[in-house]
């Protein structure tokens, strides 16, 4: 008796989080055309919005999964699911004002294959909105409303906030699983979360442009 074939398991999972009110339909699917464009293909998406529910005219190309549950905590409950449900080696933590501009997998997964298989992230570059600092454990904003023509670019080296978006810091799946998926749910938990993170694991510094964008 044949074992039926393994399912090949992609490089990337691409956790996107939204609710109704953080931005834009128009602006959210920005992001996603932008994954649509890349050009790598081995990877996929996992779209979760935590209400109310869309219309169904702006659903039309999704596979929808609907559920009464919700979280209401900056997205990052829906995070953690989106971890134990994906299965992508790399996890990309992409949110709805994120971009990734065309050539960033391919340049990911280069640098993944070229690179000692027991370094587990890759923080990127991209470019992002100057905006806020750091006060304690406190987001402060000191230019609002968001002024799109003022970008600089996060190297995320060092780690630490201000330095970093959520989607920079790309990991292994299974070890967000080993650390406890994302478990801080502080509003700017990706933060704390990163810096410890990098500071016992194994990390490769990508030098190369800027992969994407925030604003």
């Amino acid at each position: 008796n044949k074992k039926p074939p393994q399912k090949k398991m992609p490089k990337f999972s691409i956790i996107v989080p939204h609710y109704q009110g953080s931005i834009s339909h128009e602006d959210f699917m920005r992001g996603i055309f932008s994954l649509a464009e890349q050009s790598y293909d081995d990877f996929e998406v996992l779209v979760y919005h935590d209400g109310p529910m869309l219309e169904p005219s702006q659903l039309k190309n999704f596979e929808v999964f609907e559920s009464e549950e919700r979280y209401n905590d900056f997205g990052h409950s829906l995070r953690d699911r989106g971890i134990r449900e994906a299965e992508g080696e790399y996890i990309i933590h992409f949110n709805p004002d994120n971009v990734l501009f065309p050539e960033a997998l391919e340049t990911l997964a280069s640098f993944a294959e070229d690179t000692d298989p027991d370094v587990m992230v890759f923080p990127i570059k991209m470019m992002g909105l100057k905006e806020f600092q750091m006060d304690g454990e406190r987001a402060v904003y000191y230019d609002k409303p968001r002024n799109l023509k003022e970008f600089i670019v996060f190297d995320g080296n060092p780690i630490k906030y201000g330095n970093i978006d959520c989607m920079q810091f790309v990991m292994k799946r299974d070890l967000w699983l080993k650390e406890g998926g994302w478990s801080d749910k502080r509003e700017q938990s990706d933060a704390f979360m990163y810096t410890k993170f990098a500071s016992k694991i194994p990390i490769h510094f990508i030098e190369s442009d800027p992969l994407g964008e925030h604003y």
